[in-house]
């Protein structure tokens, strides 16, 4: 009956989020939707450990059932996982990461604020000090580390600067217990509910194999690992991957792209969508693009497919369209080079065509006075068609910006 329980509070949190995806919610949950496809042609996330900007509580349980061995291993873990990130503030650079301790028994213990680490060496310092020894409790509740996490965050980002920053729990546990006022999902379902991010670290001291399945059922889809069996060697690198993918995000009301438009817990990549559902010639498309998020931004790219296919998935789920789906991107005619280019952030040049193409029969046709190109509507799919682009055909249009990531920080306005 505990695991039924379970289950329905996580269908509850797995619907919440992946309301627009008709699988049952533990395909949200599969491990392999972190993966990286074998072949793509877009900006990835930043992937600069050393630039990477969170505010993370780590939550570990010193219980008995860890051990002294296995906490200390937990601790060595830890600084590992952070040994190359700005531990702390800086005025002059907003790319750091502050990082609080909690350990968890029958009852939770703040060890360490989001604030009380300025360095990485104070922070390594810190983490061996704190969990140096096990407590003498049997007793391990992880609601009640949870509960302090989400108090650290809340209070600590409240009037200040990193309040648009991604917030992450990462728990270490040994065992998951809890009922009730000690059942740890309603706690986990705040913190989803609040933007943050939990990635779970199944420490098995004694064999218990669902361990590692009841801490999924709290964990952001994806995230939940393990020190032993199978990608226990890779749990380092894997950790540090989920703290790139939290700090991969899109502004408010900005698509992010991913490999599956249905799963948004699928590998985001480092770019971000935004439809407007208001027609517009091309080149006026094109100029709003340009100038909404201070010429970081531009009309939509598909070098792929994979892209192409997203994109008019986007569309069709979004508000106010209709068919005959139709919206303006970013290839145009280049009199000067000849060819057809894509657009480019501000600063950076146009690229050519390149190999993939999705043209409507019988396009491209007359680009000298038609060097616009949007995707019309044909049966179930889309396809580029070019058109003038400053009169004689209007459409709604898609703009697309960087991600906010280790290589692109984003203030709080963004």
């Amino acid at each position: 009956m505990i695991h039924l329980v379970h289950r329905l509070h996580d269908l509850v949190h797995r619907l919440t989020w992946c309301i627009d995806s008709k699988s049952h919610f533990s395909a949200c949950c599969s491990k392999s939707i972190q993966t990286q496809p074998s072949v793509n042609l877009d900006r990835q996330c930043g992937k600069d450990l050393s630039n990477l900007w969170l505010d993370v509580v780590v939550v570990v349980d010193n219980s008995i059932g860890m051990t002294h061995d296995g906490l200390l291993s937990v601790a060595s873990n830890i600084v590992t996982v952070f040994e190359d990130t700005q531990i702390g503030t800086n005025p002059t650079e907003p790319r750091t990461t502050r990082v609080g301790i909690v350990t968890y028994n029958a009852e939770a213990q703040v060890n360490a604020d989001l604030n009380q680490y300025q360095s990485y060496d104070d922070f390594a310092d810190g983490i061996y000090q704190d969990l140096c020894s096990v407590s003498t409790s049997e007793q391990s509740y992880l609601s009640t580390g949870l509960q302090a996490a989400e108090h650290m965050i809340r209070t600590q980002n409240m009037n200040t600067t990193r309040g648009h920053y991604k917030k992450v729990v990462i728990v270490y546990a040994s065992a998951y217990k809890g009922t009730g006022e000690l059942d740890p999902v309603p706690v986990a379902q705040r913190l989803f509910e609040d933007g943050a991010f939990i990635i779970t670290v199944a420490y098995d001291q004694g064999g218990d194999e669902g361990l590692l399945y009841q801490l999924a059922e709290i964990a952001t889809p994806g995230m939940a690992y393990s020190n032993t069996g199978k990608g226990s060697n890779e749990l380092i690198s894997n950790i540090q991957q989920s703290l790139l993918q939290a700090n991969c995000y899109c502004p408010d009301l900005w698509e992010p792209y991913r490999t599956s438009f249905s799963n948004r817990f699928s590998f985001h990549y480092g770019q971000c969508l935004r439809l407007f559902a208001f027609q517009a010639s091309w080149d006026a498309s094109k100029r709003t693009c340009k100038n909404l998020m201070k010429n970081k931004s531009h009309l939509a790219i598909e070098q792929s497919q994979a892209k192409h296919d997203f994109i008019l998935e986007y569309v069709k789920n979004h508000d106010g369209m209709a068919m005959p789906y139709s919206y303006n991107i970013g290839l145009s005619w280049n009199i000067t080079q000849n060819t057809w280019m894509w657009e480019q952030p501000d600063g950076m040049s146009p690229v050519p065509l390149g190999d993939y193409n999705n043209w409507r029969a019988g396009y491209p046709a007359g680009q000298a006075s038609k060097s616009g190109v949007l995707n019309m509507q044909s049966g179930t799919q889309t396809f580029w068609q070019n058109v003038p682009t400053t009169s004689g055909s209007s459409a709604n249009y898609v703009c697309e910006m960087y991600s906010c990531d280790t290589d692109n920080y984003c203030d709080g306005d963004n």
